[in-house]
């Protein structure tokens, strides 16, 4: 096996030594024609940012969560690896693209019609061609932006950057102003439902009945006072306002358990209503900035070098498979000569 392996590799060389002008001409001019080419490709630049998403963007949760200490929440602790993935649909947005394309005249920078079938598609798909975003192992977020003119990559990547509180901020503004308006409605609700059980508290109260447990105290006190001094009037006259106790004392105990437990979960709403105000009106940066962009002062395409030896690594072997063919049809003939003289012997 080792013999046919070397006989093989021998057979290889020699075939190589064979053709070796054909294939030091093809390979040569490849070389010449590739790097010309490459001198012809617009070299492009890259402009890069390094941003690590916030535990959360709520500053209500950050400013206000004293009685609930969480160090995840504090207001310099980093995301997690959720938190990171969540960022990113933010990043890719067709509202940052369209900043874009409006800030920049991406349309006619790029030369593309966007009236024509297509042209908007062609448009945003040159855009993501040209914008990376992606996560780092680290756990951070590379945001990079690539064009002709450094200048204007640097540009575009640093309003990628800034944009993505505006965008997130509006998204978590439009929340908290819903989450405001329910609340809202839900005090309005509870002050009223309030109101009911006051009214019913204060007819209540018209029949004499304001604290059951104190009052039913002091009249077993006096009660019993009035029965050891053997007086009968008083006696009377303490039943009758037991007697309207026990009939109205159940019902306003029960309002008022249900008035306390209606006060507490408006405050409890106001609470969150005040919280939610804060959210929704306002702006906190949703990242944090650790390296910023800057115009590039190398091209990061074309990479000359590399062009050059795929370019001559694809033409020596399409050149190594055309000479073997044509080497293969050559002796072709010879072997059905060789047979033929077989066949007469």
């Amino acid at each position: 096996m080792e013999k046919q392996d070397k006989y093989n590799a021998f057979s290889l060389l020699q075939f190589m030594w064979k053709w070796r002008k054909w294939l030091l001409i093809i390979c040569g001019a490849t070389v010449l024609i590739s790097t010309a080419c490459s001198f012809l490709v617009r070299p492009r630049f890259k402009s890069t940012a390094m941003i690590y998403a916030p535990r959360t963007s709520s500053v209500s949760k950050i400013l206000l969560n004293e009685q609930n200490y969480n160090e995840r929440l504090e207001i310099k602790a980093l995301a997690t690896v959720d938190e990171t993935e969540q960022m990113l649909p933010f990043l890719n947005a067709v509202a940052i693209k369209d900043s874009l394309i409006e800030k920049y005249k991406l349309a006619e920078y790029y030369n593309i019609d966007v009236t024509k079938k297509g042209g908007q598609t062609k448009l945003y798909k040159t855009i993501r061609n040209n914008m990376t975003i992606k996560r780092t192992e680290y756990g951070a977020i590379s945001v990079s932006m690539s064009d002709w003119d450094p200048q204007r990559a640097y540009q575009m990547t640093l309003d990628v950057v800034r944009w993505l509180d505006t965008i997130k901020n509006r998204v978590e503004h439009e929340r908290a102003e819903a989450a405001y308006i329910i609340l809202q409605n839900q005090m309005d609700s509870v002050e009223r439902e309030i109101a009911a059980v006051n009214d019913s508290i204060q007819a209540l109260m018209a029949h004499g009945v304001f604290d059951v447990k104190t009052q039913s105290e002091r009249l077993t006190q006096q009660y019993a006072i009035a029965a050891a001094q053997g007086n009968t009037a008083a006696m009377q006259r303490i039943q009758k306002e037991q007697d309207t106790i026990a009939k109205y004392g159940a019902q306003l105990t029960s309002y008022q358990d249900l008035e306390y437990n209606f006060s507490k979960y408006h405050a409890l709403c106001k609470q969150k209503m005040l919280d939610a105000k804060m959210d929704m009106t306002t702006i906190m940066p949703v990242k944090f900035v650790i390296d910023n962009p800057f115009p590039a002062d190398k091209k990061f395409y074309p990479k000359k070098s590399l062009i050059v030896v795929i370019s001559t690594l694809c033409a020596f072997i399409l050149t190594m498979i055309v000479l073997l063919f044509i080497e293969r049809i050559e002796n072709q003939p010879n072997r059905r000569d060789t047979a033929a003289d077989t066949q007469d012997l």
